[in-house]
């Protein structure tokens, strides 16, 4: 009978261990984050594994992900975030250049990339796959 206790509390301290410390709460993650966020507050997030999404160029002094295309047309780069990548072959450029990209890699908010013109970098990117556009018109949700 006391076998039956003991047993019921272990179990119970188990599953509160589990809840207070998740497996791989100690690992790094990457943190969705928009590009807004990295911008206003890069010290928050200087270091750190993210992944965003934004209208990427990659041209030799403007190799960026900024916040919208048209911030890219007019050259608004504190609304963009210097890539880390090499601009590699042709077929490979032409494939994002100009195009929404998420892109996962960590931040660095003290490296703004050429002229020191924008507002950080991501550096030892992981992904860069494209985005497509939704569908359809935006339709608002029912109330």
């Amino acid at each position: 009978m006391i076998g039956l206790p003991v047993v019921m509390l272990a179990l119970g301290c188990a599953v509160i261990a589990g809840l207070a410390f998740p497996l791989g709460a100690g690992e790094p993650r990457n943190m969705a984050v928009s590009l807004i966020q990295l911008i206003a507050g890069p010290g928050s997030f200087d270091g750190k594994r993210v992944v965003v999404t934004g209208y990427v160029m990659l041209e030799t002094e403007n190799t960026a992900v900024y916040l919208h295309e048209s911030d890219a047309a007019y050259g608004i780069f504190r609304n963009a975030l210097w890539l880390d990548v090499s601009l590699g072959a042709e077929s490979h450029r032409a494939q994002f250049h100009r195009r929404y990209v998420l892109i996962e890699g960590s931040f660095n908010a003290r490296r703004r990339g050429h002229l020191d013109a924008f507002s950080g970098s991501l550096e030892d990117i992981g992904r860069f796959e494209l985005v497509e556009a939704r569908p359809g018109p935006l339709v608002p949700a029912p109330h």
